[in-house]
This record gives C-alpha cells, structure tokens and sequence, in this order.
C-alpha cells in the first residue's frame, strides 16, 4: 500500500522544515563536551502528531575532582588519561 498522497506532502515539507531547524541550531546541536564521542539526531514523523527532531550526545564524564575521564575496562575503573586517548 502506498503513502497517501497528502500524508506524503505534509512529510516532505515536514522533513525540509526538520532540515532547516537542524541547520539553524547546528552549533548547539553539536556542542562542546570534553571528550564528547558522537551525537545522535532521530527525526519522527508520525501520522496525526508533531513532527520531533530527537537529539542525543554522548561523552564521557571527567573523574570528580580531576581532569581526567571516567571509563569503565574490565569491571575496573580506567582513568589513564594517555591509554584513555587511544581509546577514542
């Protein structure tokens, strides 16, 4: 079964405007962690709903009170800062 012709209409300008407001706050969207390691945008179109543009960003947190990050190898916590590098 194929799209309804006017459901499909109101996606397509539904995506250019999801697109354009990505664009528009590409520079939060992109942020600024320390030891950031990716970011993730999921755009939801529903039938009858409100088109949702999902952002994700993950990193990895600094060990508390230092300036290195937190990792978990081997059920121990790593927080080598120089092998935690060639992790990333």
């Amino acid at each position: 079964m194929k799209t309804d012709p006017k459901t499909q209409e109101v996606w397509i300008e539904a995506v250019k405007s999801c697109g354009q407001s990505l664009i528009d706050n590409a520079e939060e969207i992109a942020g600024n962690y320390e030891y950031e390691t990716g970011v993730t945008i999921t755009i939801s179109l529903k039938p009858h709903e409100t088109a949702e543009i999902n952002i994700a960003t993950t990193y990895i947190p600094k060990l508390r009170g230092t300036d290195r990050a937190v990792c978990m190898r081997n059920r121990e916590l790593f927080i080598n800062t120089e092998a935690f590098r060639k992790l990333v």
